[in-house]
């Protein structure tokens, strides 16, 4: 079984950072909401092992990796954009942590949402994410 990680580095009452790895590779960073109590849409999601499925997502015009079955949240989709104002309570992708406009952002975000999508490619069957905090909120 295929399988992503996401580790949390970086989290504080703004943010959180963290690396993406596909079948053991780092791929990019992520940005997400900080932790409010799984909220949706202003959340990041509790540490877990999720499915994934391979999926279209009208809002986006796309095919994306969704993490299925979190608790009370739907369309939990890993996509492009840079600060927490692009979320909506999922994984944003990016090549490197930095500042956009004065916030913390992942930056080239589509460069590094392609090159994840490059390393999945593949990927057929089930697929799996198991994310995991490695620094105290």
């Amino acid at each position: 079984m295929h399988k992503l990680e996401l580790i949390r580095v970086e989290q504080d009452d703004e943010v959180t950072l963290g690396v993406l790895k596909a079948d053991g590779r780092a791929i990019c960073w992520t940005l997400e909401e900080p932790w409010r109590d799984n909220r949706v849409d202003v959340s990041c999601i509790p540490e877990d092992v999720y499915e994934l499925e391979y999926e279209y997502s009208p809002s986006r015009g796309r095919a994306l990796w969704t993490i299925k079955d979190v608790p009370q949240r739907t369309y939990v989709r890993i996509h492009s954009g840079n600060t927490v104002e692009d979320t909506e309570g999922c994984p944003l992708t990016g090549t490197k942590p930095g500042y956009l406009n004065g916030k913390r952002a992942v930056l080239s975000s589509r460069e590094a949402f392609n090159k994840l999508m490059e390393a999945t490619k593949e990927w057929t069957g089930p697929a799996k994410i198991v994310i995991v905090n490695v620094t105290a909120a």
